[in-house]
């Protein structure tokens, strides 16, 4: 069953529970296993705010392997607020791996989610051109036609592997719409960029960052080598062919901070963020959303019958999808009961404080989104799936901080949003996916929310037969208070 999550977290001005020793290493082995339950507990015992000082053992900063990096642990809007405002002071951190020196590892880690100052507004700007809103509602049409010919293919009557098959979609709309096309080279290279990721999340790369061969950090580092070399192979191509739809192309064919052609290590640092950004987290949305209306029926049913009166079948109709208030509602529930990224780092540029608190420079902070979506005085009953509540509540950004916030909110947070309601509404539309009743949900954070192992599901026409009440086994019944 579910942490509570109906006790009120303290005040955010509260001074900071300081965990040392054992306590604090303890706390941090908790953290490896079960991310969101430890800090979920950490949190319900100290406070929002738990320094702790020794969790970190060995960190890499730089050129050196630091030993004993503080970790802060915060929860709550106004942390949200105070740190992703200060945007010069708070760096965020890579989805992808840094590595030593000199290395392809750290160029493909050097994207716009790490860069700070001029150079982040020169490259966030650059990328806006195709992610604005006006733009991307322009592509509605273009997102329906394919979100609709991938579903078709999927096998009704068979197993699949929900996240795979989601991945598929979710890839797709990004490399058709926002990287020019996809082809063998873009598939592979997304394929590379979701498994770096993964990896630099795994427990085995930050507990020993060393470039070993027997090391998870050294495979990282030889793989990164490998993604670099497809990854300038394929933007060669789009080199003196700009074209303002292209995220790639734009990088390629635009000026660097400098004002000069960008070099390759500023195109690959670029481009692996972006294909990291612009599916990973959608593919978590749709993928939870998916089971939380398995494992409600109800919910499920009503929002069938919003799709059937409101669009019908058919691309042409599933354009319309982000006009579905309802449709909506579910999407917004889901991301804030399972966020795609339930936790943010952010590393402390200088000596600095927070809430008045002092911190020193390189501290990590990690900003619990998961828990800020569960606040009790804005959500009750946070850890229960209630669409409806959204008929009520507008949330500001840092209360609901699912695409980051602040001057460094996610800039694909329309593409994202749309390309998940689409591609919801073209699946239930088609389909009715079923939980074999023995099966599992187990869950990572690596660093999207995710599943554990395969999710296996069975596809029925979406005609065939009423959902039925199930109940759900696995690790994700610590985090949702499902029906049964």
């Amino acid at each position: 069953m579910p942490v509570s999550a109906e006790k009120p977290l303290p005040p955010a001005n509260a001074p900071p529970a300081r965990l040392t020793g054992l306590a604090a290493l303890r706390l941090g082995f908790d953290f490896a296993r079960e991310p969101l339950i430890a800090t979920r507990r950490a949190h319900e015992r100290f406070g929002p705010f738990v320094m702790l000082d020794e969790a970190l053992p060995l960190v890499r900063v730089k050129r050196t392997v630091m030993l004993g990096v503080p970790l802060v642990l915060a929860a709550g809007a106004a942390f949200h607020a105070e740190l992703l405002s200060d945007t010069d002071t708070w760096r965020g951190v890579s989805l992808l791996p840094g590595g030593p020196r000199g290395s392809a590892a750290r160029r493909i880690g050097s994207g716009l989610t790490r860069l700070t100052g001029d150079a982040h507004a020169h490259y966030r700007k650059l990328v806006l051109q195709p992610l604005r809103r006006g733009h991307v509602e322009g592509l509605a049409a273009r997102m329906a036609r394919l979100a609709e010919a991938e579903v078709a293919s999927w096998p009704l009557g068979e197993a699949i592997d929900l996240w795979d098959y989601v991945r598929r979609v979710m890839r797709k709309l990004a490399l058709d719409l926002l990287f020019g096309g996809e082809d063998e080279q873009s598939r592979a290279i997304a394929d590379l960029v979701s498994a770096l990721m993964e990896r630099k999340w795994g427990a085995g790369a930050s507990a020993l960052p060393l470039n070993l061969p027997f090391t998870s950090y050294g495979r990282i580092v030889r793989d990164a080598a490998a993604l670099e070399r497809r990854m300038l192979a394929w933007v060669a191509e789009k080199r003196g062919r700009p074209d303002a739809r292209d995220l790639a192309a734009i990088i390629v064919n635009s000026a660097g901070t400098d004002g000069r052609p960008p070099d390759d290590a500023a195109i690959v640092g670029q481009l692996a963020s972006l294909f990291a950004a612009s599916s990973e987290a959608s593919q978590s949305a749709l993928t939870w959303t998916l089971l939380l209306l398995i494992a409600h029926p109800r919910i499920a049913a009503d929002l069938q019958e919003e799709i059937g009166q409101k669009l019908g079948a058919g691309a042409p109709a599933l354009e319309r999808a982000a006009e579905l208030p309802y449709l909506d509602a579910v999407v917004k529930e889901s991301m804030r009961l399972l966020p795609p990224v339930p936790i943010q780092m952010r590393v402390a540029q200088r000596d600095t404080t927070i809430a008045g608190h002092a911190v020193p420079k390189d501290s990590r902070v990690m900003l619990n989104t998961f828990l800020t979506n569960r606040a009790g005085e804005l959500y009750p009953e946070a850890d229960v799936f209630r669409p409806e509540r959204w008929a009520t509540i507008a949330p500001s950004m840092f209360e609901f901080p699912v695409f980051s916030a602040g001057p460094h909110a996610c800039p694909g947070y329309w593409f994202g949003s749309l390309a998940v309601k689409i591609a919801l509404a073209a699946i239930l539309t088609r389909c009715r996916i079923e939980l074999p009743s023995d099966a599992r949900v187990d869950y990572a954070v690596q660093p999207t929310f995710r599943p554990r192992r395969r999710l296996a599901v069975i596809l029925r026409r979406a005609d065939d037969g009423k959902p039925a009440a199930i109940r759900v086994a696995g690790t994700i019944r610590h985090l949702v208070r499902f029906p049964h």
